[in-house]
């Protein structure tokens, strides 16, 4: 393929940058806004840094262009984190203008500008890329064409994004300039393809066209240039000399393509025509400020041109003689456009060359406030259902007792022994620690209640003792104590106090329920501890014949419908356990993740919406249980009040009646009580770690009024001494328009290595909790959050004071089920 010179493509030069330290107000950021310690995303500031160095002093190889793109996908990463502007991650992102006379140096804290230049810079690589490629080859042709067109998909996106972006005024963004450019890498594509078709020798009606395309967008890209007012003399001659070649070149192969045809007066006039643009190209003022390359070539065209129209001239004036048609009755030649923008890939197609995304473990602030309001949402649905469930359960449960069944029917049918259900009631009440374990894990229920207790005590005290300090002081030196009021400085960790201490009182008031359970059934749950023979011997035998329970109809009613409410127990169990597995799995944050990654605009409440419809068949089973469960109950009660006007009865089968039936209440009361125990131990648990967070925030906020303080007396003995006054010093707490607020502690902490509860002087910019919205619980903790409520959360304990026997009686949920 040789002919064509290697050098006569433009390729865009790169835009220049000073660097930057990203990670200070980042890790500033992290601090305050996550509640998260920084330092544990060292890796992820190494790499941000040492990447950004990188793509500074790019060379023109496919290596530095995966840098680029790299540093381009992390930077959309980043954005869904980090709100890099002037208003919170202030970073002053500066690079060189690379069009107009002073290329002058712009900054902006406006990350867009940094994704901008860096898009920029990707155009600028693919045409380097496309330039340097050797167009000898086939293969290096193909290249090249490809590069030029993803160099304008990414000058063209460039100016897609204007509107958005808000840049500031630059002159390599301007609508002018990038539609040049735009044009420009599309018109070098272009001709790429019509040189293809030249060397391979191609019909000269398809060259022709090739080359009117190419000259079309070597013309836009002139004039656009004219109006820019940026772009070099060199530029311009360059577009306006290739556009004037290439509308020759198509010229010629019409006409040559017309002598095939037999039509010579009309290749004659084409030819006249293709000398007339070359000689337009060569008149220009400009035309020595071309590139040699570019004139070499405008020169092979003129000599082949003079040729052709010499030959055809003599041929038409001595053997055709047919009348040369003038140029304006010449037939426009149509185009044959082969190139288009190829845009820059999206994430997900060059995920391999942006590699993991970094600071993945932090979740963005408004992700965090939609997984806490679909959290409570969910929560709020799988409880009403399990309240359902569970309220039929102590109707079942009270009904069944109300009636002394089954122990009236067991009382009957085995007058002396054991009845098989309560040997394996007793059994798993032994198994389980009976009636021993129920008090080990009431020990360890209060003594940890204590322990939180003693722990927000101490907190709020540490609060007390500091302002009661500050408020001395201040009547002690009257106006010249300048430090702000304790009160309005921890307005947040006093609210956070109040909540804490309503949690407490709230699981107090539970505890004392369950207590009182304890109480009316330990008699009973320490008989089923006993040992069968024991067992036995506590409860009373009957004389009275088995035979007469045979022989009853409504037994057999009763016992196939207690069967049936037996069998719906247990599918209502595992109803239960399927809908809590689903529950516990369902993490609506990594969509939302995805959606902020690629920031896609989503309707949360329609997301909300779809997510929750996969409980929907929860609602169908439950609905056909309560359906079974009424009718079984109806049953029973009717069946029942036959059987007790049909049985004969003494008081030796009353008291043995009783004695099961207080055994059997007792069995439902201690897998109730042990339930709400473990449920209680786990929150205790659980909640110290949040208050131990807090506790230590507000120790650390009044260590650091007391050095304050002291440094405040020591600046005050320093001027009644006549001492000279230091410079003064920044505020401990943060700049004064600021002060009064407290950085809400623990808010958003998603790492088990972070340090919500560390209170840090620079936390005063910490995003408040939006009215409405609900914050995301860290993992591990029960619910809650420190920040002052706005809206009602999730509750931990359902105030209902439900009654009744069995599994959560009323749904009463002491700790939060």
């Amino acid at each position: 393929m040789a002919g064509l010179s290697t050098t006569n493509m433009l390729p865009v030069d790169f835009k220049r940058s000073e660097r930057l330290s990203l990670a200070p107000p980042i890790k500033d950021y992290i601090a305050t806004a996550y509640a998260e310690d920084p330092d544990v995303y060292i890796d992820d500031f190494r790499n941000l840094e040492a990447l950004r160095g990188d793509i500074l002093t790019p060379d023109v190889h496919p290596a530095s262009l995966n840098k680029l793109l790299k540093y381009y996908g992390q930077l959309i990463y980043l954005g869904s984190k980090f709100p890099m502007d002037e208003q919170h991650i202030k970073l002053c992102f500066c690079w060189y203008s690379i069009f107009g006379k002073e290329k002058k140096s712009v900054t902006s804290f406006n990350s867009n500008y940094e994704k901008a230049s860096i898009l920029f810079n990707i155009g600028a690589m693919y045409s380097q890329l496309g330039a340097s490629e050797n167009r000898s080859t086939a293969e290096g042709l193909k290249r090249a064409c490809m590069y030029f067109q993803q160099a304008a998909g990414a000058f063209q996106t460039i100016q897609e994004r204007l509107p958005e972006w808000a840049l500031p005024t630059v002159s390599d963004f301007q609508v002018p300039t990038l539609t040049t450019l735009t044009n420009f890498m599309l018109a070098q594509a272009q001709e790429c393809f019509w040189y293809k078709a030249v060397v391979d020798t191609m019909k000269d009606a398809v060259i022709c066209r090739l080359a009117t395309q190419a000259a079309e967008y070597y013309d836009l890209a002139a004039q656009n240039a004219t109006s820019a007012s940026v772009f070099t003399e060199a530029w311009i001659v360059q577009m306006q000399i290739k556009a004037n070649h290439f509308r020759g070149a198509a010229q010629y192969r019409k006409a040559s393509e017309c002598h095939a045809s037999g039509m010579y007066g009309e290749q004659v006039g084409r030819l006249q025509v293709a000398r007339s643009y070359v000689k337009k190209a060569m008149e220009t003022s400009n035309y020595k400020k071309a590139t040699t390359y570019v004139q070499k070539d405008l020169e092979n065209l003129k000599s082949t041109i003079d040729h052709a129209l010499t030959s055809a001239e003599k041929d038409n004036d001595i053997v055709y003689m047919e009348t040369v048609v003038r140029p304006d009755l010449l037939s426009p030649i149509g185009a044959a456009n082969m190139v288009k923008p190829v845009p820059i890939p999206d994430l997900t197609s060059i995920a391999d060359i942006v590699g993991p995304q970094m600071f993945a473990g932090l979740v963005p602030f408004s992700v965090h406030q939609a997984v806490s309001v679909y959290s409570h949402k969910r929560d709020v649905l799988v409880n009403s259902l399990v309240d359902k469930l569970n309220d039929a359960s102590a109707t079942y449960n009270s009904t069944l007792a109300s009636l002394n069944l089954p122990a009236s029917i067991e009382a009957l049918e085995q007058p002396i022994g054991l009845p098989k259900s309560l040997l394996e009631h007793s059994e798993e009440v032994r198994q389980q620690g009976g009636s021993g374990s129920l008090h080990d894990t009431w020990k360890s229920i209060a003594a940890q209640a204590q322990t939180d207790n003693n722990i927000l005590t101490e907190a709020v005290r540490a609060l007390d003792e500091e302002e009661r300090e500050d408020e001395n002081m201040r009547s002690q030196f009257g106006a010249r104590w300048t430090i702000v009021r304790s009160a309005e400085m921890t307005s947040n960790l006093r609210d956070s106090a109040k909540v804490y201490r309503t949690k407490l009182d709230t699981a107090k008031q539970s505890d004392l329920l369950i207590s009182s359970k304890l109480e009316k059934h330990l008699h009973h749950i320490e008989s089923l501890s006993l040992t069968k023979p024991e067992l036995e011997a506590a409860i009373p035998a009957s004389t009275v014949s088995s035979t007469l329970v045979a022989k009853d109809p409504n037994v057999k009613e009763l016992k196939s419908l207690l069967d049936q409410l037996a069998k719906n127990m247990k599918r209502r169990t595992a109803i239960i356990g399927d809908l809590r597995g689903m529950a516990s799995k369902d993490d609506i944050g990594p969509q939302l993740v995805e959606n902020a990654n690629k920031k896609e605009s989503t309707d949360d409440e329609a997301l909300f919406g779809q997510q929750l419809r996969k409980y929907d068949q929860f609602e169908a089973q439950i609905s056909q249980i309560l359906q079974e469960q009424e009718h079984c109950l109806h049953g029973i009660l009717t069946a029942n009040r036959a059987f007790a006007e049909s049985r004969q009865t003494n008081g030796m089968i009353q008291e043995r009646e009783q004695a099961l039936q207080n055994l059997d209440n007792a069995y439902k009361a201690f897998r109730e009580i042990n339930s709400n125990m473990t449920e209680g131990l786990k929150f205790y648990t659980d909640f110290q770690s949040v208050l131990s967070r807090f506790a230590a925030n507000c120790k650390d906020f009044a260590m650091t009024r007391n050095i304050e303080k002291k440094d405040q007396i020591q600046a005050l003995q320093r001027s009644a001494t006549g001492h000279q006054q230091p410079p003064t010093l920044p505020p401990r707490n943060g700049p004064q328009q600021n002060q009064g607020q407290y950085p809400q502690p623990g808010a958003h902490q998603q790492n088990q290595n972070a340090y919500p509860g560390t209170w840090n002087p620079q936390q005063q910019q910490q995003q408040q909790q939006q009215p409405g919205q609900y914050q995301m619980p860290m993992p591990g903790q029960v619910p809650y959050s420190s920040a002052p409520v706005t809206s009602m959360p999730p509750p931990f304990y359902n105030q209902q004071q439900g009654q009744g026997q069995g599994q959560n009686p009323g749904g009463f949920r002491p700790y939060g089920a």
